[in-house]
C-alpha cells in the first residue's frame, strides 16, 4: 500500500498511508485492545480521534472465544470499522514467559481472522544477549520471513531485531528491506524504554532508519508513553502502539507529557480533558477499582491523542525540534538520549533535515549546538569569504553577509549578532552558501534591488538580466531560469540535480511538478533546496524547489519530488 510524505521536519515525516480500510495520517498510534478485557470500548476509542487498533493474535488463539473470532472476523468481533493491526505474540514470549509459538500457525491465524496488518513471529532479542545470540536470533527471524505466504489485500510487517549491536541492527534492517514488507517495525526496544536507556534506544532507531528505505512507515514497537512521541518522531518513527493507557491506569498512573503521576498524590488535575474537567483526584480515588481504572484510562487516552496531534502539527509548521527540547526536559535520560543521537548520527540527520523552515530556530539549550541546522551552517560557511565575521551562538563565527539567511537570521537566541554588509557582497555570499564556493563568479556584473522599507535584498541582476531573488522568508537565493543556466554550468554534476526520464521531459519543460516515480537519479539533494531538473544528458529543463531529500525521492514512487519554479518556456 502506498505511503506518501506530505511534510517534513527533523527526520520526521507527516505521511499519508493507505491501508485496506482507509487512509491514515502519520505519525499515528495504534491503540492496544485486549480481546479479553474490554476496559474502553472501541467506539469510545474512535470518538477520541484514534483510527487504528492493535490486538494480539496469540491471546486470541489461546482464548475460549477463538472460534467466535474466526467465524465473525476480528472487525465484527471487536466492533471496529477501521484498520486492525495484529501482533504475533513475540513480546509475550519475552514479557510473560510464554512457551513455543508456531510461526506459520500465528501468521495464518492472523490472515484467517481478517487482520489488515499482519506481523510474522520474530525472535525477541534481549538486552543481555551477547553478539552471537543476537545474531542467531536475527538470522532465525529472517529465515522465517522467507517462508511466509502473504495474502493479497493485507499489509505485512517486517520486525527488525539485532539487540544492542549497531552492526546487527543495520544488517537486520537491510535484510528486512529486501523482503519488501509494507511496514518496518523496530522491535526489541521495550526493555530499553523500561530502563530509561534512551541513548541506546535513540541509537537503535537512528541506526535502523539509516538502513531502511524511505517509502514505508516505520513502527517503534511498544512505544506508547506520550512523553516519548516527539523524540521518536524526530528520529523518524511513523507509528507507535499503546497499552500504556491501560497498564498505567491499572496501577493508578496518570499520564502526562512529562511522565506518569500517581493519582494518590494529586490534589488537582493539571489537565482540562473531559475526565479532569468533571472530576477531582479525590473523587477518582474513592471510586471502586473498576470505575477508577476505566476513568483513568480515558484520561490517559486523551493525553495520548492530544500529544500525537501536537507532534503532527509541529511537523507541519516545522517546530518539532523545539517541541522535542521541551519534552526531553521531563527526564535527564531523555535529554541524554537526544544529545547522544545528535552527536553520533550527524550524517543521518543532515540528509533528511530541510534546508529552510516555516518557523524560527529557537535556542533551547546545549542540544541547539548539535542540531542539524547548526551543523549545516558550520559546514556551509566554509564556502563563503566574508568581509567581517561575528559570533552568534550556537552557530559560531559567521560572515556578516550571511546574517539574513536561515537559520542565522531567523533564530531566537540569547545573543543577537549585528552587522551591516554591502548588499552586492551579501548577494554573492548567499549564492556561494547555497551552491558552492566561488559559484557567484558566474555572474560578473552583480547588482541588486533593495527594499526601501526593510532594507533587504529583493532581486539580483547580472548586468541587466535578473538572475534570481533573495527569498524574504529565509534569505536564501532563488534563481530565475537565466540564473539557473549559469549556475548549472558552474556546479558539477550530479550536484543539485534531479534527473528525470524521457516521459517527464515535456512536463518539466511546461513547468509541471516533477513526481518521484519519474526521477532516475538524484544525489546530495536536501528538502527545500533549489535544484536543476535535467534529462539524462544533463540538459537543463527547469529549476525549482526539492520537496524531499535525494534518498526519499529515490525510494518513493508516489508524491512530488520537485515543485517547478522556472523553465525555458516560462522565461521566453
Amino acid at each position: 500500500m502506498p505511503f506518501e510524505i506530505i511534510a517534513k521536519d527533523a527526520a520526521a515525516r507527516l505521511g499519508k498511508w493507505d491501508t485496506p480500510r482507509g487512509t491514515l495520517e502519520t505519525p499515528n498510534i495504534a491503540i492496544v485492545m485486549n480481546p479479553n478485557i474490554s476496559l474502553i470500548k472501541p467506539h469510545e476509542i474512535a470518538k477520541l480521534g484514534f483510527s487504528l487498533l492493535i490486538t494480539n493474535s496469540y491471546i486470541i488463539m489461546r482464548s475460549p472465544r477463538r472460534e467466535e473470532v474466526l467465524q465473525k472476523g476480528i472487525h465484527k468481533f471487536l466492533g471496529w470499522e477501521g484498520p486492525i493491526y495484529t501482533d504475533s505474540g513475540a513480546f509475550q514470549m519475552y514479557s510473560q514467559g510464554v512457551g513455543t509459538i508456531d510461526p506459520k500457525e500465528t501468521f495464518t491465524f492472523q490472515q484467517d481472522i481478517g487482520s489488515n496488518i499482519i506481523t510474522p513471529l520474530d525472535v525477541f532479542t534481549l538486552p543481555v544477549d551477547d553478539h552471537a545470540s543476537a545474531k542467531r536470533k536475527m538470522l532465525e527471524t529472517e529465515k522465517r520471513y522467507k517462508a511466509l505466504a502473504r495474502k493479497e489485500g493485507t499489509l505485512t510487517v517486517g520486525p527488525i531485531q539485532g539487540g544492542r549491536f549497531p552492526d546487527l541492527r543495520t544488517r537486520a534492517s537491510t535484510l528486512t528491506a529486501k523482503h519488501d514488507f509494507d511496514i518496518h517495525a523496530i522491535g526489541g526496544i521495550v526493555p530499553y524504554m523500561e530502563r530509561y536507556e534512551y541513548a541506546r534506544l535513540a541509537d537503535i532507531i537512528a541506526t535502523c532508519k539509516a538502513a531502511l528505505p524511505h517509502n514505508k512507515p516505520v513502527h517503534a514497537f511498544g512505544a506508547g508513553h506520550p512523553m516519548s512521541f516527539a523524540l521518536l518522531a524526530a528520529l523518524g518513527c511513523d507509528l507507535f502502539d499503546s497499552a500504556m493507557y491501560a497498564l498505567a491506569a491499572r496501577r493508578g498512573g496518570y499520564l502526562t507529557v512529562n511522565g506518569t503521576l500517581e493519582l494518590g498524590t494529586l490534589k488537582e488535575f493539571p489537565c482540562a480533558c473531559s475526565v479532569c474537567a468533571t472530576h477531582t483526584p479525590q473523587e477518582l480515588y474513592k471510586m471502586n477499582e473498576v470505575d477508577r481504572e476505566r476513568t483513568l484510562a480515558l484520561h490517559n487516552l486523551h493525553v495520548t491523542a492530544a500529544e500525537m496531534r501536537l507532534v503532527r502539527q509541529a511537523i507541519r509548521e516545522q517546530w518539532l525540534w523545539e517541541l522535542v527540547a521541551q519534552r526531553v526536559r521531563a527526564h535527564p535520560k531523555l535529554l541524554e538520549g537526544l544529545l547522544y543521537v545528535l552527536k553520533k548520527h550527524k550524517e543521518y540527520f543532515q540528509k533528511l533535515e530541510p534546508v529552510s523552515k516555516k518557523s524560527a530556530f529557537f535556542y533551547t539549550g546545549e542540544e541547539s549546538a548539535y542540531r542539524p541546522e547548526t551543523v549545516r551552517v558550520q559546514e556551509h560557511v566554509k564556502r563563503v569569504r566574508g568581509s567581517r565575521y561575528v559570533t552568534k551562538a550556537p552557530f559560531g563565527r559567521v560572515p556578516i553577509e550571511l546574517l539574513g539567511i536561515y537559520p542565522i537570521g531567523q533564530s531566537i537566541t540569547l545573543e543577537q549578532a549585528k552587522g551591516q554588509a554591502d548588499p552586492v557582497k551579501a548577494a554573492r555570499a548567499v549564492i556561494d552558501y547555497c551552491y558552492a564556493k566561488g559559484a557567484n563568479r558566474v555572474f560578473r556584473r552583480v547588482r541588486v534591488d533593495v527594499s526601501g522599507k526593510t532594507g533587504r535584498i529583493r532581486r539580483v541582476y547580472d548586468g541587466d538580466v535578473m538572475v534570481g531573488t533573495i527569498r524574504a522568508g529565509d534569505g536564501l537565493f532563488v534563481p530565475t531560469f537565466e540564473g539557473a543556466k549559469a549556475l548549472h554550468k558552474r556546479v558539477r554534476a550530479p550536484e543539485k540535480r534531479v534527473y528525470v526520464n524521457k516521459d517527464a521531459v515535456p512536463f518539466a519543460l511546461q513547468g509541471r511538478s516533477v513526481f518521484c516515480k519519474f526521477v532516475t537519479r538524484c544525489e546530495n539533494v536536501r528538502a527545500g533546496e533549489e535544484v536543476f531538473v535535467v534529462d539524462k544528458k544533463d540538459r537543463l529543463l527547469s529549476c525549482g524547489t526539492a520537496l524531499l531529500s535525494a534518498e526519499e525521492i529515490s525510494d518513493s514512487d508516489r508524491g512530488v519530488a520537485v515543485s517547478i519554479r522556472h523553465t525555458s518556456e516560462t522565461e521566453e
